[in-house]
């Protein structure tokens, strides 16, 4: 019988750094801040959280185990099931131009759901928002091309 490595869960193996005295999840969003730095972009990084769906209780019945997996299969509805909200990387506001930027080596599919929750409350609430998901260091470059244009406008 071989013996077989159990694979690592973790999907996205990010490097975290610190700039400035501010702890980044990964080299990506450092990059990015630096390019907003140097560009003099007015922005905030994670200061604003977004409610993708309110709290609310679950009336119904719904039988399933514990999401570890352990546990019976049993009943576990009608209880409150909590928020959901998004809160990007960047956003910035400069000279009446509004844009989120949302750094993402590898999107997952939580992400995919939330930001596709976010477009929505986007459109619903008629905010007019550029957003930006660069994955890479060129992706990020392009991404400061577009922002410096759409403000000089």
């Amino acid at each position: 019988m071989a013996f077989r490595k159990k694979p690592d869960r973790r999907l996205i193996k990010s490097k975290a750094m610190t700039i400035d005295g501010i702890n980044f999840k990964s080299r990506l969003e450092g990059y990015m801040y630096s390019l907003l730095k140097e560009n003099n972009i007015n922005f905030i990084y994670e200061g604003e959280s977004f409610e993708l769906s309110p709290s609310f209780v679950f009336n119904n019945d719904y039988f399933a185990r514990l999401s570890s997996g352990k546990g019976d299969f049993i009943n576990r509805g009608h209880k409150r099931v909590n928020h959901m909200s998004y809160k990007p990387d960047f956003i910035i506001n400069q000279d009446g131009y509004y844009a989120i930027i949302e750094t993402k080596g590898l999107p997952t599919e939580a992400f995919n759901m939330r930001m596709k929750l976010f477009k929505r409350g986007i459109e619903l609430q008629n905010i007019q928002c550029d957003i930006f998901v660069p994955a890479t260091q060129k992706e990020c470059l392009k991404t400061m091309e577009l922002i410096l244009d759409k403000i000089k406008r």
